[in-house]
Formats: structure tokens, C-alpha cells, sequence
């Protein structure tokens, strides 16, 4: 009798310990912090290119950013179509990069790839064939790049590196600068086209 009663106590903790595991990885998901697709789905709608506010110590809307960098992105979603991407790139050192909601990064390009200062870009589907995707004027086609999405939705990030408090100002205008919307409804010069919407300020992280 005195050896059943430590076996007993034994089984005891292993079934509590089972019981504390599983409600923990149960409770994991709803405990663990927002990914970078979870907040930036509230600071504005889809299709439209939004800046975002320079990041603090106290204040990063997504991971890893560069208090000398200025960034913005667009939430992009293709169930209505193709969505065109415009921007006038100022030097080599941009950089724009397409992600899957799931953060899988799947194109980018720098400002030093490009062989001109003007940014085009169509994103579409695989189903979707270039002429479908308004790629149908030969002196278009030339300067515009495809970029085929593995995903209905995803977001373009435009990361905007600077290296004083005057070209801040102007990376930052060109990003006002920067288009994204449907396609073909897309303004003929960049410099036109309405200015992008800014991020309200995150909460403190």
C-alpha cells in the first residue's frame, strides 16, 4: 500500500501537466502579438497607397523598421482586377518589396534595378494574361513590369532610406507622390495623381 500511493501522486501530475500544456496551446494564438498584416489592415482601406508615421522607440507599426528610413505600403486585393503601382523613385537605394498576407515575400526591386526613374508596376494573378491586365500598347509595355501575385491579397512595402533631416522631407514627398489603385484606372503621370493617405499613429508597442 505505501508504494500505490506515490504512483498515484505520480499520475496525478502528469494528467495536471497535460491539462496546463494543452489549455496553453490553446491559448497561445489569442496571447501572441499582431503579426504586420493584423495592423495594417486597420490604418486604411485596400488599393490605396498609405505612408506611414517614422519610427520611435515606442512606436513601430511593423517589424524591424529603421528610425532613418521613411515606408509605405499598400494593402492590395485582385478580386476586382489587377492593381498598378506608380511611383517616381529618386535614387538607387529604395527599396519596394510584395509580401503575402502570411509575410512570404515573393518579388522586389531596388531603385538601382530599375532603368528609369519612373516605377511601373501591374500586380495580377497567374489566371490573368498581360493583355487582361492592360498591357496591350507596345510603348507601354516596355516600361511596365508584371508582377504575378501567388495570392488574391498581399501588400507592397516601399522602404525610403535617408540620411539627413532635408532628404527625409524629400523621400517623404515622393512618397506622397507614390500610386496604387485599380487598373486601368490609373492617372497618367505619377506626379498628378492624388496624394497617398497617411497611417494615424500607432499605439505604443
Amino acid at each position: 500500500m505505501q508504494l500505490r500511493v506515490p504512483i498515484l501522486y505520480v499520475l496525478l501530475c502528469l494528467v495536471l501537466a497535460g491539462l496546463i500544456h494543452i489549455a496553453a496551446v490553446l491559448t497561445l494564438p489569442a496571447l501572441a502579438p499582431k503579426d504586420a498584416w493584423a495592423r495594417l489592415v486597420p490604418l486604411g482601406p485596400v488599393n490605396t497607397m498609405i505612408q506611414i508615421p517614422p519610427a520611435s522607440p515606442d512606436q513601430q507599426i511593423i517589424p524591424m523598421m529603421a528610425p532613418d528610413v521613411r515606408y509605405a505600403f499598400c494593402r492590395f486585393d485582385l478580386a476586382e482586377g489587377p492593381v498598378r503601382l506608380k511611383a517616381a523613385v529618386p535614387n538607387d537605394l529604395w527599396l519596394i518589396s510584395f509580401y503575402t498576407p502570411r509575410g512570404d515575400n515573393f518579388y522586389t526591386v531596388t531603385g538601382a534595378d530599375m532603368r528609369r526613374a519612373q516605377l511601373d508596376l501591374i500586380i495580377a494573378k497567374a489566371d490573368q494574361p498581360v493583355a487582361e491586365a492592360g498591357i496591350d500598347a507596345p510603348e507601354e509595355a516596355e516600361h511596365v513590369v508584371v508582377v504575378t501575385s501567388p495570392a488574391q491579397e498581399g501588400v507592397a512595402v516601399i522602404r525610403a532610406p535617408v540620411s539627413g533631416p532635408s532628404r527625409a522631407a524629400r523621400a517623404e514627398e515622393a512618397l506622397k507622390a507614390t500610386f496604387c489603385g485599380p487598373h486601368p484606372n490609373t492617372p497618367a503621370d505619377v506626379e498628378k495623381s492624388g496624394a497617398p493617405s497617411e497611417a494615424p499613429s500607432a499605439a505604443p508597442n
